[in-house]
Order: structure tokens, then sequence, then C-alpha cells
């Protein structure tokens, strides 16, 4: 015989139901919902270099492209345009997959470090190179062959030229003697660094005259990471010595302005006596004979010295001279 349930077990029924139902439902609304506390992170390449040592990097390369495309077009007697396109860390792996072969590729010592950096010279403008040395006026050619050892002497020679404006550029931030180690012209014969070093790609568009081409430069991360803060700060601190002509130029300008010189007496006068003083009283400078008075240049005591006469005129005589915190110094 069925039971007929009463109208209080009805309603907890339905209460029930309606608990597990929205159990259910909060469940099934988080296993479905995103982790937005996740982040990617690829272990195989980890991001060694931070965004500040990476803006830096483009400063301080973007000074090396003006400064090698000036050496350049005197080289090569060619108008040369070097300009930066990117800055990114990859591993070495992917450095060597974004490269053409057969190239240009050159395996860079970088003492006093015992890494190795790499050059590489797209054959658009290594071809464009050798045309304009050899008296030709350096058209673009696109020749799928490797480079022969007269056409890589040739490319050397402008190697150096590079490597001696990346020098520069580096020597405000670390001293760095770039040098050529080794060349190859398939880039995966020349060993640099293991697969899965992390390294910076500085990439170049260079334009020799008609023809235009990348340059790609790999600098490994670890450099970077050795320089520390002063990579960041670098090149908020770069200052050009002046030259003898600047020097000279600024001497005779300074040598123009007018200085205020002023002879110090220190007399000590109580109110009273001071407020009597009348045109032809004699006031007492408490100053002895033996004692040298202070000559001070624009405020800063620089002389010590004794009043003098000279032509019927009042002048000093200068007998010590002082630095800035009054310190006699040999003249």
């Amino acid at each position: 015989m069925s039971k007929m349930l009463s109208q209080d077990e009805i309603d907890a029924l339905l209460a029930s139901s309606a608990v597990s139902a929205h159990g259910a439902r909060e469940r099934r609304v988080k296993k479905e919902a995103p982790l937005s506390s996740a982040t990617r992170y690829n272990f195989r390449r980890p991001d060694r270099v931070s965004k500040e040592q990476i803006h830096s990097l483009h400063f301080l390369h973007e000074r090396f492209a003006r400064n090698v495309a000036t050496s350049l077009s005197a080289y090569l007697r060619a108008m040369t345009e070097v300009s930066v396109v990117s800055v990114e860390q990859f591993s070495y792996s992917e450095f060597l997959t974004s490269l053409t072969d057969p190239t240009a590729f050159y395996a860079l010592a970088i003492p006093p470090f015992d890494e190795l950096a790499a050059l590489e010279i797209n054959p658009s403008i290594a071809f464009a190179m050798i045309d304009r040395m050899l008296g030709g006026v350096g058209q673009a050619t696109t020749l799928n062959r490797g480079l022969t050892d007269i056409e890589q002497n040739i490319v050397d020679a402008v190697v150096k030229i590079v490597l001696d404006s990346l020098t520069d550029a580096w020597r405000p931030v670390v001293e760095l003697a770039f040098g050529i180690r080794g060349r190859e012209t398939r880039p995966q014969m020349l060993q640099v660094a293991a697969p899965n070093e992390t390294v910076v790609m500085i990439v170049f568009d260079v334009k020799i005259g008609e023809a235009r081409g990348m340059m790609n430069l790999c600098i490994p991360a670890s450099i970077v990471e050795t320089a520390g803060a002063h990579f960041v700060q670098a090149w908020h601190r770069q200052r050009r010595a002046p030259t003898a002509t600047e020097q000279t130029w600024l001497w005779e300008n300074l040598s123009r302005v007018p200085m205020n010189t002023t002879a110090m007496f220190n007399v000590k006068l109580t109110a009273r006596e001071f407020l009597a003083l009348v045109p032809g009283d004699v006031v007492s400078l408490d100053v002895p004979i033996y004692k040298p008075i202070e000559l001070r240049v624009g405020g800063t005591l620089k002389f010590k010295g004794r009043l003098a006469v000279d032509s019927g005129r009042t002048g000093f005589r200068i007998e010590h001279r002082c630095d800035g915190a009054g310190v006699e110094v040999e003249a």
C-alpha cells in the first residue's frame, strides 16, 4: 500500500532538490571558469632579459647604427643607411632558423667573456658590398650560393669596421672587444652556443645604394645579465669628452666673463656706535699690518694678501691662493 506524503514532507523534498541543483550548478560553473591567476610560461625559453634592459639595448644599438652607417658610407663610397628593426630574445636554435642559408655568418669573440656572439649579413647586401668594392655600382643581386674565399675576405674588411663601431657603442656599458673567431656560409656548421641557450637578437635594416637587406646580431643573454643595472643606466650617463678645439673655445669665452672681487675687512661695531656714525668719522678696521686679508671672487674665498699702493691707487697684493674651503694652496 503506497504511503501518502504529507505537505511538510513534500516541501522538504522540494527544498532538498533545489539545494542539490544549486550545488551542481556551482560546481559546473567553477569547473568551466578559467583560472584567472594562471600565467603562461615557457620553461624552454625563459625571459632572462628584462624589458628595461631590452629598451636600453635598443637605444644603445640605435647609436651604433648611426655611427656604423657613417663609417660604411666612407669605406664603400656609397650612401649607407642602418636602422634598428627589433630587439628580442630567443633560443639560439630559433635564431639559426630565422637565417638565410647560405649566408655570411660570423662567430664573434667578446673578451673578457668566454661566450661567443654571432653576426649574420644577408647575401643581398653582402654581394652589394663585394660589387661595390670590386669597382661596380653596388647593385642588388640575388645569388643563391656561398661566398668564395676572395669574396669572404672582402666582407671580412667590412665586418671589422662593424665590430669597431660595436665595441665603441658598448664601451660606456662594459669593456668588450668584438673580434672574428670564425666564419661560415652555413650557420649550422659553426658552433656558437647551445641550441636552448637564451640569446638577444638585434635585427638591423641595411641599405647600400639601391641594395637592401638585413644584418642580424646575436648576443648571449648572460652578458646582459652580467652587466646588470649598469646596462640599464649607462646610456643615461654617456658623455662625450670635448675636443681640443671645443676646450679652446670654452676657455676663450669663459675668460671674457666679468667677476666681482672683494677684499674683506671684518669690523665689529655696536648698534650704538653704528647709529652714531656721521660723515668724517674714522672707523678702525681692526686688521693688524702683519695679518693678511681675504680676497673673495664671486663670494668664494680664493686669495689671501695685503693692501698695497700702486701709482697712487690702493690695490691688493696676492700672497697665497686658496681653495673653496679657504685652505691655502701652492700658487
